[in-house]
């Protein structure tokens, strides 16, 4: 399963105005100046928070636990537009030492804006006492530390951060403001002479479906079922798949979906009394993904454990969506991935779409 939560305040922090906030900009940009306008290196950073403490909490209070469900933290962040980018470029990802306030700046507001983060200041240039100890911010170096690498692919950021979750859960660091991340260019590539293009990502800010966005993913799905009666589908059999799903869903609510699967133009059996469907169930190893079905884009991919479709005592299988993943007052349609196996070998993979979509609604 996947729950969602998305970034609760965000900002470019500009070295070249370095007073300068951007608390309320639709867009996030990651650059470098090698130009020497400024007579040196001009950077900027992303900073952005997300509520991590929430997602943490719920999964303590559900009894789940990283060794049996293979819990694992991602942050997602969408590119709106990439220039003069590098064939092969790293960001570094890094937890936030002390606490900042968003601003309501823009980068276009002349005169600046100042009343929040900046590449000088946490908390905005009137509190003077409240600046970086390091212009640009301060981070943890290792104990809060993730990245990505980029090569020959557009750039949007989707890192597993779920050591720097595991940071923030046990330190004793009261003044740690949990869930702040920054976002920049790797090691050298940050201070060398190399121009690795300017990546534009969406905000929080956005009127978009895509503004940062931190999910957790775990595996909540009953992987074993005792069947009274019925067969997996084998290979060779022509099926039909599809999901109960109802036309609406509401946003916030997390919702148990069963599969049915039939063998095309079966006949119904007197197995377990008259009159009695014979069921059929899928192989262990199937997966469900969510389409936003306007853009054709996979808001959650198909995975081995986190996608897994289970299966209840009776042998009938099912998969669990949070609605707060998916943006309301939109149109989204599921997929089903089987594999078919023989020993470990997968000998055939197929796919079934929902001949159904369904809206979320707040």
């Amino acid at each position: 399963m996947i729950k969602t939560t998305y970034a609760t305040k965000d900002a470019t922090l500009y070295e070249a105005t370095a007073s300068m906030n951007t608390g309320n900009d639709e867009i996030l940009e990651l650059s470098k100046d090698v130009s020497g306008s400024y007579g040196a290196l001009a950077r900027s950073r992303v900073i952005v928070q997300f509520d991590t403490e929430t997602l943490s909490a719920s999964m303590a209070d559900q009894g789940f636990t990283a060794e049996e469900n293979n819990i694992k933290y991602f942050v997602k962040l969408f590119i709106s537009e990439e220039q003069d980018a590098a064939a092969e470029y790293d960001i570094a990802l890094r937890a936030v030492r002390t606490s900042f306030t968003r601003g309501t700046g823009r980068k276009t507001n002349l005169p600046i804006t100042t009343n929040g983060v900046s590449w000088t200041y946490r908390n905005g240039e009137s509190d003077l006492a409240t600046a970086w100890s390091t212009p640009g911010g301060d981070f943890y170096d290792t104990a809060g530390a993730a990245s990505a690498s980029f090569k020959y692919v557009q750039g949007d950021i989707e890192v597993d951060v779920t050591d720097i979750v595991e940071f923030w859960n046990t330190t004793a660091i009261t003044t740690l403001p949990k869930g702040a991340l920054w976002v920049m260019r790797s090691g050298s590539q940050e201070t060398d002479i190399t121009d690795y293009g300017t990546q534009f990502y969406y905000s929080s800010n956005t009127n978009t479906i895509y503004p940062p966005r931190l999910e957790v993913r775990y595996d909540n799905a009953s992987h074993a079922f005792q069947a009274t009666s019925g067969s997996v589908v084998s290979v060779g059999d022509e099926i039909e798949v599809q999901p109960r799903l109802r036309p609406e869903y509401r946003q916030n609510s997390v919702e148990r979906i069963f599969v049915d699967t039939s063998i095309k133009g079966g006949a119904r059996s007197q197995v377990g009394g008259v009159g009695d469907a014979y069921n059929r169930f899928l192989p262990q190893s199937s997966s469900y993904a969510i389409i936003d079905n306007a853009t054709g884009e996979y808001v959650h991919n198909h995975d081995p454990i986190y996608t897994y479709i289970g299966r209840t005592g009776n042998a009938q299988n099912y998969f669990d969506i949070d609605m707060n993943g998916l943006f309301p007052e939109r149109y989204y349609t599921v997929e089903l991935k089987v594999n078919h196996y023989t020993g470990t070998a997968v000998v055939a993979t197929r796919y079934y779409k929902s001949k159904t979509i369904f809206k979320v609604v707040k």
